[in-house]
């Protein structure tokens, strides 16, 4: 039985620190209004305590005396095949695992990682949205939940330096610097490569790109799946490996980066002496120290704001380095959304969400709440670091019919570069 699978999971992940978590919890509702889901909506179901039902359930009903008694009175139910299918849509569909709502914990409890033990146990027991499941499996038949194998990656590449006149380099042994890019940019936004390229040649970086990590986009990570996410992290770190590179620069991708900085280190052997950071933290870097030079003011024709991506900024902290950017590039014309920075509203398309078609409704409501946001300062122009938010916000205004230029931080950097 599915249940029966996920509730073995459950019980493999609570540990004493998941009990901690569970039992420290009040049901005071504050993470309720730090949900987009939950505030686009207003539908109890989204709330970030109830995502983890599941999981508190199991944990009462295995370790608990009382949790026990209230089975055995018929006060609890087991967990059914039905709640897994249930709660399934609701962890998918109606969460990024943006992890907003701990920032607001009085508790200090970590929702994200619960909601997660909860994707990890349905992932277990083979109850993932049909969609979802379909871009792991290509990522792991093929490399990428986009289709970019060995032939795709190398003509992307052709097409980029032919169309950009840019170098990429490729497989380049001694390189100091690893740069991995997602899907979404080698297929959707090819522009990104060259921009990124472009910065580092500028900056004087020993860079390469490596056939075997040509993917940074994690499927198993939104997923839930331990197993998938592994392979999909090892083959990033084999590729980096075999090229003795220093440092692995993860492209414009939060869920890429938060998997491979952070959840690595929790799941597998993590290949030693290699720093692992964000292009928007490298941009940062050779900004200040003056590695490469920008044009002041390139962007002071209208209203140009910044969202913040949940896992580059909130959880990655890099949140002064697109300000410091867009200090210098947009200095009277810059204007925050409010919130912003730490408690900024996520998009609402990370997580794998904007894989999912059932999804569309929940995450355009979410959305409704970054419309309003740009609508307040008159933004004519969004900028951002994250590619997976960059095409939920392309999608967004389409569906909206909103007069909003979308742009990837990396580019306006790449195009206010001042030449030697």
């Amino acid at each position: 039985m599915q249940s029966q699978t996920a509730m073995n999971t459950f019980v493999k992940e609570t540990g004493g620190w998941v009990a901690a978590q569970l039992e420290a919890c009040t049901r005071c509702g504050m993470c309720a209004e730090a949900c987009h889901f939950y505030q686009g909506t207003g539908n109890p179901e989204y709330t970030p305590v109830w995502k983890v039902e599941l999981l508190r359930r199991a944990y009462e009903q295995r370790f608990s005396p009382f949790g026990k008694l209230k089975v055995a009175l018929g006060i609890s139910k087991p967990i059914t095949d039905e709640d897994l299918q249930h709660w399934s849509t609701i962890i998918y569909e109606a969460c990024t695992v943006c992890n907003k709502c701990a920032l607001v914990c009085p508790m200090g409890i970590d929702l994200g990682t619960l909601i997660h033990d909860v994707r990890a146990a349905t992932a277990e027991a083979g109850v993932v949205p049909a969609d979802l499941m379909a871009a792991v499996n290509k990522q792991v038949e093929e490399g990428s939940p986009l289709g970019v194998t060995d032939d795709v990656f190398e003509s992307r590449l052709e097409f980029v330096q032919d169309e950009w006149e840019v170098d990429l380099p490729i497989d380049k042994q001694g390189a100091e610097t690893l740069v991995v890019f997602s899907s979404i940019e080698i297929m959707k936004f090819p522009a990104n490569l060259a921009a990124i390229a472009r910065i580092l040649n500028a900056a004087g970086e020993n860079w390469t790109l490596s056939t075997k990590a040509r993917e940074v986009v994690n499927f198993g990570f939104y997923e839930g799946s331990h197993e998938h996410t592994k392979l999909f992290l090892s083959r990033v770190f084999e590729g980096a490996k075999e090229l003795g590179v220093k440092r692995i620069v993860v492209t414009e991708c939060g869920h890429a980066y938060d998997a491979m900085r952070w959840t690595s280190y929790n799941l597998m052997e993590v290949p030693k002496g290699i720093e692992i950071t964000h292009i928007v933290a490298l941009m940062g870097d050779y900004v200040r120290t003056g590695r490469i030079k920008l044009k002041k003011g390139a962007y002071n024709n209208g209203t140009i704001t910044f969202h913040d991506a949940c896992k580059i900024q909130r959880k990655g902290g890099h949140i002064k380095e697109p300000r410091e950017i867009l200090g210098v590039l947009a200095p009277e014309s810059f204007k925050e959304m409010t919130p912003n920075r730490e408690e900024a509203v996520c998009c609402g398309g990370g997580g794998g969400v904007i894989a999912i078609k059932e999804a569309d409704p929940i995450r355009y409501a979410a959305f409704q709440l970054k419309i309003n946001q740009m609508t307040a300062v008159g933004a004519k122009t969004v900028a951002m670091s994250c590619s997976n938010c960059r095409l939920q916000f392309l999608d967004g205004i389409q569906h909206f019919k909103y007069d909003v230029k979308v742009r990837g931080l990396a580019e306006m950097v790449a195009e206010a570069l001042e030449e030697e």
